[in-house]
């Protein structure tokens, strides 16, 4: 017959693995709980454009977050249009910058910067998936994204589309803009009158530290339980 206490430690010792376990694999965001959607600006059409005068300029707009655990990267999305005749070398680079630069204005070096994303022609839904067991991109709670269109030729232009307002997080009715010197400006749409809100979204996934100690609650708790009940 088994005592009482040796059945309690067995119980110990298998909630003690499960719980290293669980602390393993929390490591990895993805095995312990699917991204959430911490911005959201995609459910409003406006039925405008943005593209800046110059087609080479960086532009984008500078968001806020819903909450303050979500701050893995997982998914962006953003809504875009090309107008070209054919679109085979026309590109998009997406930069996220921190705001801590001058007046809150985007930092000089963006926290992240992509591959070139090849345009289609005409409104495009363009989305970068990121991995999450390696270089993981750790969000703050407010940012800018930004674009940047290459190779457009006479008579094409690039931009944004216009949505608004966000369902999930938020953005200011303004805009940043940098000049071919490197400066940093902020912009509005017809005098502030319509929202210069780009479509965008933000999935993310919290951090393995958040994920870990969750785990780790709810496993202790488990353990507390079968701990006072006594060996089955």
């Amino acid at each position: 017959m088994v005592s009482e206490t040796a059945g309690n430690e067995r119980n110990m010792n298998r909630t003690l693995k499960a719980i290293l376990l669980s602390a393993g694999l929390c490591s990895l965001p993805n095995l312990c709980f699917p991204a959430s959607i911490v911005y959201d600006n995609t459910a409003t059409d406006l039925s405008g454009q943005y593209s800046p005068s110059s087609p080479g300029l960086e532009f984008g707009d500078q968001i806020t977050l819903t909450n303050n655990s979500d701050r893995i990267l997982s998914q962006f999305n953003f809504y875009s249009f090309l107008t070209a005749a054919s679109a085979s070398t026309q590109r998009v680079t997406l930069r996220l910058y921190a705001n801590t630069g001058v007046t809150n204005s985007p930092f000089a070096t963006p926290f992240y910067t992509s591959d070139l994303i090849q345009l289609t022609n005409g409104f495009g839904n363009y989305g970068i998936t990121f991995p999450l067991s390696s270089n993981q991109v750790f969000l703050p709670n407010t940012f800018t994204w930004t674009v940047q269109f290459s190779n457009l030729g006479a008579g094409q232009t690039g931009g944004l589309l216009l949505y608004g307002p966000p369902t999930t997080g938020s953005s200011l009715n303004d805009f940043w803009q940098r000049d071919a010197g490197g400066a940093w400006s902020l912009r509005q749409i017809n005098n502030g009158t319509t929202l210069a809100d780009f479509a965008a979204r933000v999935s993310a996934v919290p951090e393995p530290g958040v994920l870990a100690l969750g785990g780790l609650g709810v496993l202790l708790l488990g353990a507390l339980r079968r701990f006072r009940k006594g060996p089955g």
